[in-house]
Formats: C-alpha cells, structure tokens, sequence
C-alpha cells in the first residue's frame, strides 16, 4: 500500500501504456477516446451526472477539471492511459480505494485489444497500492470482457448494487503455515481447500496413496522433488508450470521464504487459488523466469 495516493499519485507502466494522473492538458488527445458513441456506451455511468459522450475540447476539460477535484478530496484517482508509442492519451482509468474497490476503464476502440494489460495491473498492483479488499468492475455494459475478466479471478457480485451487472474478486484467505509446501511444490499453506484438508506433510491430502511425489520423497526421504536427482521428472503434477517453480525456487532458496513470499502476496491481494477453482494467479505467468522475478522483486 501506498502511504497517501492522493498527496503522491504513482504513475504505473504497462507493455503498451504508461498511467499517470489526468491533466487538463489531455483534453483534445481524450476527446478523440469520449467523442466515440461506443467508447460512451461502454462507460460506468453509475451514479454519475455525465453520459461520457463530450463533442468539444471545453466540455472534455470540464470533466477533467471534475476528476481533478475529486482526487483532490480524496475520494479516487482518474488516471490517463498514455500510448508509450506517441505519448498521448488514449482513455482513463478510474480506481476507488478502500474496502469496496472499483475499476472503471474507458479506453479508445482501436486499443481495446490491450485491456488486459490494464486488468493485469489492476490485479497485481492497483489492489494493494490502494489497498482494497474486493475488486468490483461493471461488466453488464462491456460483455466482450467477461471471459478475461473470469480469467483474472472475478466473479459475478452477488451484493454490490445487485441487478447492475458487477463483477468482483471475492476476498479470499486461506494462509496456513503449519501446512507448508507439499513435496511436489503445491502450496498447501494457500490452498483452497484448507479447510478441509490437513495438508500433504501432515499426511492429510486424500490423494497421497497415489501420488508419486509423495510415495516417491517417502521412501527417499527427501524434503521434496526438488532434492531428487531426477527433477524434474516425467510425474504429471511436475508438469504443471506454478508447481514446478515453486519447487525450484525451494530449492534455489528454501522452503521457508518462498512460504514468506505467499503469505505476504496473499495479504496483498494475490490469490492461489481464484474462487471456487484451482487455478489462481500465479497461473497467469508465461515461463518459469516470470513467477521467479514476480517473488523476488515484487
């Protein structure tokens, strides 16, 4: 979390885009993003006095001079989304802090194709940053980003203004170190099903009849795969990319920090596991390099 946002606002990057606060001066480059009807349609319109379909530079400045007040009373910030390619902007993106989180993106037709980059740093530094507990984002009026947006972990809001078509990353918890990492690199001290299972080291995983890693680092005794001369090997659950490197970041550093890691990114928003499935965030990384530079350097 950032001390005070509104005293110092951060500027983010993206591959495409740089985000920083909204100026006056970005009235006529934004105008080209609000006179557009589709990019007016698309807007989060709620419990707003303006439909966000402006004509002129003097009406696009006012709006602007609007977010500018209410991010000088502190109540979200309006950022510009910058095109890196020719420095102007090309839409905004509105965050609200606290508790209850929104995200509200408005961007120019032709780069709709990047608004993942934009749901990526949303996810991974705007809710810590602004330190919200649950990301909540109309999606009624933008249908075409409903599959990205389950894909990043959000879910259909049952609570927040119900009937207007949100969706949000639920809260969720499940940090327990007595549960540790699992032979094969599964984090158990994360996992979703904590609840109800007592973790692979504590013999309480219901598939460890089966399971290679276990079987196989038993009867070895070894700590886990990564201490095996032959990680990794051909067993399936080695296949899966977050398994694999947590297992070799455990064995580069230790089983302890890398438990550190995902208790720290959990309190800050990162989930393992996303709601109700076994896929989480750290399954939205490329190559082994990324997840390793994710827990080192975030």
């Amino acid at each position: 979390m950032i001390d005070n946002i509104y005293k110092n606002c951060p500027t983010y990057e993206t591959d495409t885009f740089t985000l920083r606060l909204v100026k006056v001066e970005d009235a006529e480059n934004l105008l080209k993003c609000y006179s557009d009807k589709q990019v007016s349609q698309k807007a989060n319109k709620d419990y707003c006095t303006s439909d966000f379909y402006y004509t002129t530079v003097e009406e696009m400045e006012e709006c602007i001079r609007f977010w500018l007040k209410e991010y000088k009373e502190e109540r979200y910030v309006r950022f510009a989304i910058i095109l890196k390619s020719t420095d102007n902007a090309v839409g905004t993106l509105e965050i609200f802090g606290d508790h209850d989180g929104i995200l509200r993106i408005d961007i120019a037709s032709t780069y709709e194709k990047y608004i993942e980059e934009l749901i990526r740093l949303a996810v991974f530094k705007l809710i810590k940053d602004f330190n919200i507990e649950s990301l909540k984002i109309k999606a009624s009026n933008t249908p075409e980003r409903i599959t990205l947006l389950e894909k990043y972990g959000f879910v259909p809001s049952e609570t927040f203004r119900k009937g207007l078509g949100y969706y949000e990353r639920p809260v969720l918890r499940f940090f327990d170190e007595s549960k540790g990492v699992a032979y094969c690199g599964l984090a158990c001290c994360v996992c979703s099903e904590n609840k109800n299972c007592k973790g692979c080291r504590n013999d309480g995983c219901k598939d460890k009849d089966w399971c290679k890693s276990y079987i196989c680092c038993k009867n070895k005794k070894l700590n886990g795969c990564w201490e095996c001369e032959q990680f990794p090997c051909d067993y399936s659950m080695l296949n899966k990319l977050r398994v694999k490197t947590f297992a070799k970041y455990i064995g580069k550093n230790s089983a302890k920090k890398l438990i550190s890691k995902l208790k720290a990114f959990e309190k800050d928003g990162i989930l393992y596991h996303h709601y109700e499935k076994l896929v989480g965030d750290y399954d939205l990384f490329e190559g082994e390099n990324d997840i390793f530079d994710f827990l080192d350097n975030t």
